[in-house]
């Protein structure tokens, strides 16, 4: 308790410090809603005070700076002029002395020797190991070691934060309805699952184990793409507080300006399609991807670094993003509308759908030839506009998506992330219907069909004795050449009609899955079903 006290005078402190306390009485005041989503110039006044809001958080430490930083591609919860400087929050942060660090490192180690395998002193596992930090972060720092003869880096919590930001989570509820002010928030936002949203997402990022398993599912999605790396990791050192991965070795994106103009189009679009590659494909997607989570490699690759923040899509999700994706690249106003709305799962009768077209359309227009901006954030803007409520994981998606066109953007200023949806499509289909993945659908769906094949109707019993039956009448007649040719089509015939039928349910089982299958199956089982009548027919 006495904690919690002393850390409630300091947050009073810093609002006090720079009069935070102002601004809410001002943006309470402020009943112009407009405003929030304006493109006119910006307000000045606004703006300086986002800028005491920004110094605020990095005062105040870790929990507050990443709380600036979810909020800051929230145009549903605040306003663009706050997102726009809370952008800016750095963690960079004055390193801890290694001393200091050291009750982080003790966990879990006992006295031993590298004959027993257990070791007095965490260092003491590596050949060598450089006490001063290459990185250092509000909540852990970064080290260079060698370990048996290979390059790594030691990522090491820093002692004692989960504490302070369990005590900050606390504070931050009892103070919600003060940041509802401050900040603007509208009321039909879910502020509470905004917080519980932001708790989970920090005590994942302090778990290392966590991030360790975020990077071996990332390698095995790029296993066979060569142009993208991701760290190896050394199990065996790895904890809830430590983690240790392979050295990558590479230029940070946030120096681009040192490439040349070819290089930065060749690294922008090399950016783009493998996030692009990650959400619709892997439907898997490194939350985080600012320029400094990305290196580029001395070959012209890269490699996607700290994987504390991931992004998960359903299939469902997946394929209504894809959808809404698509309809933009090919221009259909139709497509697009409806997904999104299918997304937001809001009938086209709830609201003004002709004006909703309208806005969509004009989105296409601003995608396709709007040259040198950022457009990721529209369909948010749209859904505040007619109060549609998306899936949570869509703003973690369309912060990532602004991270990634903002960057590609700064390296390439033609860039424009429809020319990569072409070979998007194209991997998709591939991903999709390629053979190994149909035998793995239909291997895993095989009591279904086991149980449809079962339940075949009994008239196509009638196929299989009909061919039967002409095969014995083949025999019969051997000797009329003329006959014996016009059995010969029948039980082809019939053959083909039984391989369709077959076909098809197999094809409606995959379906289940992909409805696109579904529909070609219903198409071939009506065919083999018609087909399978007329030869009945023809018999009586």
């Amino acid at each position: 308790m006495f904690n919690k006290i002393k850390r409630y005078f300091k947050i009073l402190q810093v609002f006090h410090k720079y009069k935070l306390h102002n601004i809410l009485v001002k943006e309470y005041k402020q009943k112009q809603e407009s405003v929030d989503l304006c493109t006119c110039p910006i307000d000045f006044e606004r703006k300086s005070n986002s800028v005491k809001l920004r110094t605020a958080f990095e005062e105040l430490g870790p929990t507050f700076i990443k709380l600036g930083q979810a909020m800051s591609k929230r145009p549903d919860i605040i306003p663009i002029e706050y997102g726009k400087e809370l952008e800016k929050l750095q963690e960079m942060v004055q390193p801890y002395d290694f001393e200091r660090m050291q009750p982080a490192l003790s966990m879990g180690f006992y006295p031993g020797s590298k004959e027993t395998g257990i070791y007095s002193n965490f260092i003491d596992i590596f050949d060598q190991f450089n006490t001063e930090p290459i990185a250092s972060a509000s909540i852990a720092q970064v080290y260079e070691a060698v370990l048996n003869g290979e390059n790594v880096v030691v990522k090491i919590a820093r002692p004692g934060m989960m504490d302070v930001i369990n005590l900050d989570l606390d504070i931050l509820y009892d103070l919600k309805f003060i940041f509802v002010k401050l900040l603007k928030i509208k009321t039909q936002i879910d502020i509470d699952g905004f917080l519980e949203e932001f708790k989970i997402m920090l005590n994942r990022e302090l778990d290392y184990r966590n991030e360790a398993l975020n990077m071996e599912r990332f390698r095995e999605n790029f296993k066979n793409v060569k142009q993208v790396q991701i760290p190896k990791v050394y199990w065996e050192l790895t904890s809830d507080n430590i983690l240790v991965m392979e050295h990558i070795y590479g230029v940070p994106l946030r120096d681009f300006r040192t490439f040349s103009l070819d290089k930065r189009k060749r690294i922008a679009k090399l950016i783009s399609s493998s996030f692009l590659r990650m959400v619709y494909i892997d439907g898997y997607f490194h939350a985080d991807p600012h320029p400094g989570n990305i290196f580029v490699m001395k070959d012209g690759g890269i490699a996607y670094l700290d994987f504390g923040a991931v992004g998960k899509l359903d299939s469902e999700i997946k394929k209504e993003m894809y959808s809404i994706f698509y309809g933009v690249y090919i221009k259909d106003v139709d497509l697009a509308a409806r997904s999104f709305l299918k997304l937001a799962k809001k009938s086209p009768d709830d609201i003004d759908i002709h004006a909703f077209k309208w806005d969509v359309d004009e989105l296409i227009t601003r995608q396709h030839y709007g040259k040198g901006e950022r457009h990721s954030d529209d369909f948010v803007k749209l859904a505040l506009k007619y109060d549609l409520s998306l899936p949570r994981t869509f703003s973690l998606l369309e912060r990532a998506l602004v991270l990634i066109e903002s960057t590609s953007l700064d390296l390439d200023p033609e860039y424009n992330i429809m020319s990569d949806v072409r070979t998007l499509s194209k991997e998709i289909a591939r991903s999709k219907y390629s053979p190994a993945r149909l035998v793995e659908d239909f291997q895993m769906e095989w009591d279904n069909f086991y149980d449809l094949m079962k339940n075949v109707p009994t008239g196509i019993n009638d196929i299989f004795e009909s061919v039967k039956m002409f095969k014995e009448a083949s025999v019969v007649k051997q000797e009329n050449a003329i006959e014996n040719r016009r059995l010969i089509i029948s039980i082809l015939h019939n053959l083909f009609i039984t391989v369709l039928l077959i076909a098809s349910i197999i094809l409606l089982v995959l379906g289940q899955k992909e409805p696109g299958l579904e529909t070609i199956g219903l198409v071939g089982f009506a065919i083999s079903i018609i087909l399978a009548a007329i030869r009945i027919l023809r018999k009586i």
